[in-house]
């Protein structure tokens, strides 16, 4: 059976966005369907009801590890890569005149948490060039926050050079996965760094309101639990946070997300091949959709040398205004993105996508 058969929002539509939202599986949605007639059906208190909140929590949490290659215990449940940055970045002590490097090329999800701490405690934010970042880490830098893979054109950074480089400094990496998790090979501890805020909408398949943070063992105690509820708590024990990374949970999360989210990554471990199956489909159909627009006339894909994200920025001759060109794709239903405030059409290729829809993308930019 087809993996398109399970993707319905695929029908009629070439689905070029996954790096805003992907495609929900039909077995998510099944999922998330059951727990909310399972809402309406029975009580939502008692003991049976908040044990089964839990096994849900459980089983997300553990499928949210899996995709990032680490143990449950050191994942936190988010409702988006920008609730982890905003937790991780909340829950350090910040002085005047501490400085965190960044690259002028983050999402706001990281820019505006930074430009928050930037107000608030005099926090000195630099931004750098992303090839440029390695050299400005120096003693006085305390964190380095960037993404693992850029949104604006799919450059995978060179995250275990930068996590040395801040260490050497004394300094902590805080990561954003969101276009990383579920879209190539991750693997949070191997990474070098110390925070992993990661999307579930996106890459990973899951509904809206989804997301994980991973958080080194090293930084548990280090760190505050900035958006303390019950749920950090051990027996709910005010001052007593549990001893591992669900002490940073990002709160009460419905159930019928939590469903979902976890429902969605067990469907693509469930295909053959797995998850390792899934990501080599994606680079494979990225690589070819990525050598296909290079050879239509007027478009330039751009070119960062090391490949392995599935997000192609292009520029097309002519079609300068990428709002109105992003506005006429989607009137032809080819879902892309434009990117504010640069020159690039952001396309997403899953491995779910067709030479077809990559035909079709490059019919309509000629």
């Amino acid at each position: 059976m087809s993996i398109r058969s399970d993707l319905p929002s695929l029908e009629g539509v070439a689905y070029l966005n996954a790096g805003t939202n992907g495609p929900l599986p039909r077995p998510a949605a099944d999922a998330m369907r059951r727990e909310l007639d399972m809402s309406l059906a029975e009580p939502r208190i008692g003991m049976a009801a908040f044990q089964h909140y839990r096994e849900l929590r459980d089983r997300a949490r553990a499928a949210l590890g899996r995709a990032v290659g680490a143990p449950p215990e050191q994942i936190a449940l988010t409702g988006s890569t920008t609730q982890g940055v905003g937790i991780v970045i909340s829950g350090i002590d910040w002085q005047a005149g501490d400085e965190v490097l960044t690259t002028t090329e983050e999402h706001p999800g990281i820019r505006s948490p930074l430009d928050v701490i930037a107000r608030r405690f005099g926090v000195r934010v630099v931004e750098l060039p992303p090839e440029r970042l390695l050299d400005g880490i120096g003693d006085g830098t305390r964190m380095v926050a960037v993404s693992h893979v850029l949104w604006t054109t799919g450059r995978v950074l060179d995250v275990a050079a930068i996590a040395a480089a801040a260490h050497a400094a004394g300094a902590s990496l805080l990561l954003d996965g969101a276009q990383s998790a579920g879209a190539i090979a991750v693997d949070a501890v191997a990474t070098g760094a110390d925070f992993y805020a990661f999307s579930g909408q996106k890459w990973l398949l899951g509904p809206q309101g989804s997301g994980g943070l991973w958080v080194s063992p090293q930084w548990l105690d280090r760190a505050w639990t900035a958006q303390s509820s019950y749920w950090n708590l051990e027996q709910g024990v005010v001052g007593d946070f549990l001893p591992t990374a669900a002490r940073f949970d990002g709160g009460t999360l419905d159930t019928v997300t939590v469903a979902g989210i976890g429902a969605a990554i067990e469907w693509v471990e469930s295909l053959p091949g797995g998850r390792a199956g899934w990501l080599a489909q994606t680079a494979d159909n990225a690589s070819r959709a990525r050598e296909r627009l290079r050879r239509q006339p007027g478009v330039t894909v751009a070119d960062h040398g090391n490949g392995g994200a599935p997000l192609i920025a292009l520029t097309v001759a002519g079609q300068e205004d990428t709002v109105a060109l992003n506005e006429r794709l989607g009137e032809q239903g080819i879902l892309a993105r434009y990117i504010p405030g640069t020159p690039w059409l952001r396309v997403s290729v899953g491995a779910w996508t067709s030479d077809d829809d990559v035909e079709r993308l490059a019919a309509a930019l000629g």
